[in-house]
């Protein structure tokens, strides 16, 4: 019996999971008596339900989607997509320290104490709160379209427009593969302009739906909302116990079923070209480069700062709050290669018949799973993604409830203050519903969140290692990013005579490369090889592409119309006479970030010596706490803080640089050993992605 185009099995288990949330988030209300209860658990999680906690907060099922659509669109080069972080991972070991011995509570607090201001707390906390919102869109998205994929509709169901709409994009498809082989007469090249424009225009599509997406996002923003909202951190931390168990399900169930249907694999490769298991992009229509991998890994590293005094802040020592960032960000690396596996077998099996690459998951789901296990996959997907936003939601609530509200009426009661965070958390869930409906394209959105990372990453490191930042410094640069970043870049696109301007709408020369690859399945099929495994010249292009707007539209009279955000960078870039038309997509990505990373610590450190530093009791207190290791017996660890305050010379003596204004801390035993475990580890898992590029070849 099926319903809605899923069985009935399949929805009696994703009842079953959305009542035990409830459940959970029910019973740890009974634990919450504070605001620290509520965003930290009272600091009291060890290692294990630590890392429980990070691999939730890191995971999510939008992630496993993304990146198995930028492999359908990449290759293997598209799980940098979400895998920039794993050359981050060894620096947990450090930040994790950083985010528990500061001892604080909201994300603002930081900028209340070190920097004596409640302006730049409340500020950062709004920019928390936006960001929250645009960023929560991509999940949204991808799982709305997941779900879409897994929910589809028989074509005996269709209605007329439904059935035209098919036809449109399988008759797109087809002259597709007409001009890939250079045999597609000019008679219908604008036909296939016009299915283009129809396909961008949502009027064309390879699947119909029975899911009602503004349903499917209320019912999972609002299920979200409420377990947290009952259970706080403490409900957080339960629920990603039962949840991690289903993230490594949803990373791995697809992988044996796809194998089989393929024929192992060495079926895998007989499908898939040579030059999509490449790790890294190179040429022609390439977006993951090397290059620009590395910068992404840079901005990555700067949006990364240690911030996060919520769940940062909730283990009870340490030893604690190390292990388990650490061991909940490699859990989260492993299962990556199971999701770029799957990637690769949906190259393999859809090739070109999807209309959005969002849909795989959903797709693969459908087509290879049967009655009972759709519905744990469906479960899965939901698990991920609720663990994820359940842990972040508390973070901005926490810094509205204590950087924003607090402020403006300071007697507010703790028991109002939960309340208030409570109620925060259900507005910025929903809230991102209606992002979600103005982005599409998520590599978009997801270098526009990278880049808005670099506004208050760059002073959250250099507080924590150069005493000399001033306030004033912090407050010029946060303004001025946030005009580079967000203002100019949506301000430009509305203003007409701007979007029209020849001089901001010039587009890169574009590119064509030939490469001799070896012939596979599709290739024969298609009537462009003989044999599987005959040498045959392929033809990579990268169209011409907007330089200083995402997007450029080209009218019938010549003139060009830019839309999309506008990159204030790179247009500061080309004042210096540097010929931007000559770059490829990914080198004017990589330019972007290159600027997004260095403008802000120019500005930090001529602002910091030119203006007055801040209190020294102020900056006693700071550093004192951070190089204070956290403890679990609350008194004795505030009395270790006290004891540095009082005589700072045990501060000096832990130094690097003593009696300066830089606060690296001497490395201990402990320090340099998980630093270079981290890194093995880092290796390692780039040698199985090499060895996953062999397996069958």
């Amino acid at each position: 019996m099926r319903f809605l185009g899923l069985h009935i099995i399949d929805w009696a288990i994703i009842g079953l999971y959305l009542v035990v949330l409830i459940v959970i988030g029910r019973r740890m209300q009974r634990r919450i008596r504070s605001t620290r209860d509520f965003f930290q658990g009272n600091r009291s999680f060890g290692r294990v339900l630590m890392g429980f906690l990070n691999f939730g907060n890191m995971v999510s099922a939008d992630q496993a989607a993304g990146v198995t659509r930028e492999i359908y669109r990449q290759g293997l080069q598209g799980v940098w997509f979400q895998n920039l972080v794993l050359f981050i991972t060894p620096f947990y070991w450090f930040t994790s320290v950083l985010q528990r011995r500061a001892r604080y509570l909201a994300p603002g607090d930081i900028y209340e104490h070190r920097f004596e201001s409640k302006f730049l707390s409340g500020l950062f906390a709004v920019y928390l709160l936006l960001a929250a919102i645009y960023g929560s869109s991509i999940g949204y998205l991808i799982t709305g379209k997941t779900m879409q994929a897994v929910m589809v509709k028989p074509s005996y169901e269709y209605s007329a427009k439904e059935a035209a709409s098919i036809a449109g994009f399988q008759e797109m498809r087809q002259l597709e593969v007409k001009e890939q082989s250079g045999i597609l007469p000019d008679s219908l090249k604008q036909r296939l302009t016009q299915l283009h424009e129809q396909e961008r225009q949502g009027k064309i599509s390879g699947t119909i739906s029975y899911l009602d997406i503004t349903t499917f996002y209320l019912i999972y923003g609002g299920v979200t909302a409420a377990y947290v909202i009952m259970g706080g951190l403490f409900a957080a931390a339960f629920t990603d116990v039962l949840q991690g168990i289903m993230i490594l399900l949803l990373s791995t169930i697809l992988i044996p079923v796809g194998l089989m249907k393929l024929g192992g694999f060495s079926g895998l490769h007989a499908r898939v070209s040579d030059d999509m298991f490449r790790l890294f992009g190179s040429g022609a229509g390439s977006e993951y480069t090397w290059w620009f991998v590395a910068t992404m890994v840079l901005v990555n590293l700067i949006g990364l700062a240690p911030r996060s005094f919520t769940i940062g802040g909730a283990a009870k020592d340490d030893n604690a709050a190390r292990t388990g960032m650490v061991s909940g960000a490699f859990v989260k690396r492993f299962i990556m290669i199971g999701w770029a596996l799957t990637g690769l077998i949906a190259v393999a099996l859809y090739s070109g018949q999807l209309s959005d690459a969002s849909y795989i998951w959903g797709t693969m789901t459908n087509d290879l799973l049967g009655a009972g296990f759709v519905g744990l996959m469906i479960a899965s997907v939901l698990a991920a993604n609720m663990a994820s936003k359940a842990s972040s939601s508390l973070e901005w609530s926490a810094a509205f409830t204590k950087n924003i509200l607090l402020p403006l009426r300071p007697q507010t009661s703790e028991i109002t203050q939960v309340l208030a965070g409570r109620i925060v958390i259900f507005l910025v869930l929903i809230g991102g519903i209606g992002f979600a409906y103005m982005v599409d394209d998520i590599f978009i959105v997801f270098k526009y969140v990278l880049s808005i990372g670099t506004i208050i990453g760059p002073s959250l490191w250099l507080v924590y290692f150069w005493r000399r930042l001033t306030t004033k410094a912090v407050i010029m640069q946060m303004l001025l990013s946030i005009f580079v970043t967000v203002v100019v870049p949506n301000v430009v696109p509305a203003i007409q005579s701007l979007r029209e301007s020849p001089a901001l709408t010039v587009v890169t020369h574009g590119r064509e490369e030939h490469e001799v690859v070896r012939a596979k399945q599709e290739d024969v099929k298609e009537g462009r090889a003989k044999t599987i495994g005959q040498e045959i010249i392929k033809v990579k292009r990268e169209e011409p592409a907007g330089i200083y707007f995402e997007n450029i539209e080209a009218k019938a009279d010549g003139h060009r119309i830019g839309s999309g955000l506008f990159r204030f960078q790179l247009w500061v870039v080309g004042l210096f006479g540097i010929n931007l038309t000559s770059f490829s997509k990914a080198g004017l990505s990589a330019t972007s970030f290159l600027f997004d990373i260095v403008f802000p610590f120019v500005i930090l450190f001529i602002v910091s010596v030119i203006t007055r530093p801040n209190s020294e009791r102020v900056l006693r207190e700071f550093y004192a706490r951070v190089h204070t290791p956290a403890i679990a017996n609350t008194e004795q660890d505030a009395i270790e803080v006290l004891k540095r305050i009082d005589d700072p010379s045990l501060v000096e003596r832990d130094k690097i640089f003593p009696h300066t204004n830089w606060e690296f801390w001497k490395l201990t035993k402990q320090d340099y050993i998980g630093f270079g475990l981290c890194w093995l580890g880092v290796v390692a898992i780039v040698g199985l992605y090499l060895l996953l590029t062999h397996i069958g070849s």
